[in-house]
């Protein structure tokens, strides 16, 4: 009888729910690898199809001012950041392991992540300031893979869905339009008390718990406040790539900054453009 343990396949009866909930998670991360890599592909596709030179209403545009650029690179470091995932995964033999447990495993943190990316696209950058919603999503999604603490997670969970489901009621019913009606971007207070309100919570919750989890908490809120601060201004000031959605911060204060004390004098030229120029540009943005 033959006794050798292919070391490509794990016994289940021998492992602790440890393991096997980490077996169950190669599964998931391989499956859901795929899924990033197709979705980043038919992103890479769509903002190919986007000008990235020529002319409009009598003004030249470059290749660095094309509003498809934003959307290339983010799908261009989903799919690398997807093909690193499926490359590990493979090697640890996520396919079989996926095949093996697809049938046990609790879809519920798969669908958390992909419900994270969705609201992200269709919700937050689509109807908040781009850096308040870049900002609150980086809480919210490093919160819970980095951290992984069952009450963190529960508490991050609550907050940003509930806020998730306030944003579609107010957006979809049109009560945006009144809100706004005094100042444009009373709206993104929302965004601006979920982040603060994340960030409250998290210090709260990792301070009881110890004093490393309190770090990782200072080091994560630096990393998904820094990384939309910086990305920010490249975009909008030096590519000249304008963000999906400008408001209480991009607009109020990066705009306001940069264009009052930071932009260089450019000097003017009146441009004598007939109506059918004049549409084509204001369709252009």
């Amino acid at each position: 009888m033959n006794n050798k343990h292919n070391p490509n396949t794990v016994d289940t009866d021998v492992l602790t729910d440890e393991q096997l909930e980490q077996q169950k998670m190669h599964g998931w991360d391989f499956a859901f690898s795929i899924v990033v890599m197709i979705f980043a592909t038919c992103v890479i596709a769509t903002s190919a199809t986007m000008p990235f030179s020529g002319t409009v209403g009598g003004i030249s545009t470059v290749w660095y001012e094309s509003p498809g650029l934003l959307p290339m690179i983010i799908g261009c470091a989903m799919f690398l950041a997807g093909v690193s995932v499926f490359l590990k995964t493979t090697k640890e033999n996520g396919k079989a392991l996926f095949l093996k447990h697809v049938g046990q495993i609790n879809p519920s943190g798969f669908l958390m992540a992909a419900g994270g990316i969705l609201s992200y696209i269709f919700v937050l950058i689509s109807w908040y300031d781009f850096f308040l919603a870049s900002a609150v999503f980086l809480l919210f999604y490093i919160g819970l893979y980095y951290l992984d603490e069952a009450n963190i997670n529960k508490s991050l969970l609550k907050i940003y869905y509930s806020m998730i489901v306030l944003s579609i009621a107010i957006f979809m019913s049109g009560a945006n339009e009144v809100i706004n009606s005094g100042y444009p971007y009373v709206t993104d207070l929302i965004l601006l008390a979920t982040g603060l309100l994340l960030i409250i919570k998290m210090f709260k919750l990792g301070q009881a718990i110890n004093i490393e989890t309190k770090l990782k908490v200072r080091r994560m809120v630096i990393i998904a406040l820094v990384f939309p601060a910086v990305l920010s201004p490249i975009f909008r000031y030096f590519l000249l790539v304008p963000l999906p959605n400008e408001g209480l911060v991009v607009e109020q204060v990066f705009n306001t900054t940069y264009y009052n004390y930071l932009a260089p004098a450019r000097e003017t030229v009146a441009l004598d453009l007939s109506d059918e120029a004049l549409a084509e540009l204001d369709d252009a943005f």
